[in-house]
C-alpha cells in the first residue's frame, strides 16, 4: 500500500513538474513574439482576460480607483480600456456628475464594454474609438486623471503614446499606469519610468510590488 502511494504521489508530482515546465516554455515564446510583434489583445478574449474572481483579486479596480483619487465629477480617459471592466468600475465611483472617455483601438472591445454599461446600468461612459499612437479625439487637458491598464507595452512606441496622454491631462491631473506580472507583455517598473520621463512626466507614487503595480505619473514642471 506504501509502495502504490509513494508511486501515486511520484507521478503527481511529475505530472506537475512537466505542467510547470511546458508553462514556463510558453511564456518565454509568448513574450520572444509580443517582444518583436506589438499587437492589441484580440478583443475576442476581452471577457477572458476580464475574468471577474480571477481578475479582481489579482488586479482589483480599487487599486485604479485608489491611485487617481476618484471622487464624483471628475473627467476621466481610460486609454485601452477593453471590455471596461475597470472602465465601469471608475465610472460608478466619479458619478454622478463625472465621465470617463473609454478609448479602444478595436471597436470589438467597445461593443462588449456597451454591453457591461447595460448589465450594470453604467450610463456615464463615452466610448472612443481611437488609436492612442494617434490623435485621440479629445480637447487638451481635458482629463483630471487618465489610466491605463496592462496596455502601454502593447503599443509599438509607447512613449509616442504616453506624450498622447500628457496632452489630454489637465496641469495637475495624474496618470495612472497598471501592470501584472502575469501578462505576456508585463515591463519592469524601472521600463515604465524611463517611458514616462521620455514623454515629459515625472513619478509621483508607486503603489503595489513585483507581482503588480500601479505608477502614478505628474506633467514634468516647465
Amino acid at each position: 500500500m506504501d509502495l502504490l502511494f509513494e508511486g501515486v504521489h511520484w507521478a503527481f508530482e511529475l505530472i506537475l513538474l512537466i505542467f510547470l515546465i511546458l508553462f514556463l516554455w510558453v511564456c518565454v515564446c509568448v513574450r520572444s513574439i509580443r517582444y518583436f510583434w506589438k499587437f492589441p489583445m484580440p478583443s475576442a478574449m476581452g471577457n477572458a482576460i476580464a475574468a471577474g474572481p480571477y481578475r479582481n483579486r489579482a488586479q482589483p479596480p480599487s487599486m485604479i480607483i485608489e491611485a487617481i483619487a476618484a471622487r464624483p465629477g471628475m473627467t476621466v480617459v481610460d486609454v485601452g480600456c477593453g471590455s471596461g471592466l475597470y472602465t465601469v468600475a471608475v465610472a460608478k465611483a466619479v458619478q454622478p456628475d463625472g465621465v470617463v472617455y473609454a478609448v479602444d483601438i478595436q471597436e470589438g472591445m467597445l461593443e462588449k464594454l456597451r454591453k457591461r454599461m447595460e448589465r450594470e446600468g453604467v450610463e456615464n461612459i463615452t466610448p472612443i474609438l481611437a488609436d492612442a499612437e494617434g490623435r485621440i479625439p479629445l480637447d487638451d487637458g481635458v482629463a483630471d486623471a487618465v489610466f491605463s491598464v496592462a496596455v502601454i507595452p502593447e503599443i509599438p512606441d509607447p512613449v509616442k503614446a504616453m506624450e498622447q496622454i500628457k496632452r489630454l491631462m489637465a496641469d495637475d491631473g495624474v496618470f495612472a499606469e497598471a501592470e501584472l506580472l502575469l501578462d505576456p507583455d508585463y515591463p519592469l517598473q524601472r521600463t515604465v519610468i524611463k517611458w514616462a520621463r521620455e514623454a515629459g512626466f515625472v513619478l509621483d507614487k508607486k503603489v503595489g510590488n513585483v507581482f503588480r503595480y500601479v505608477l502614478v505619473f505628474r506633467k514634468e514642471s516647465t
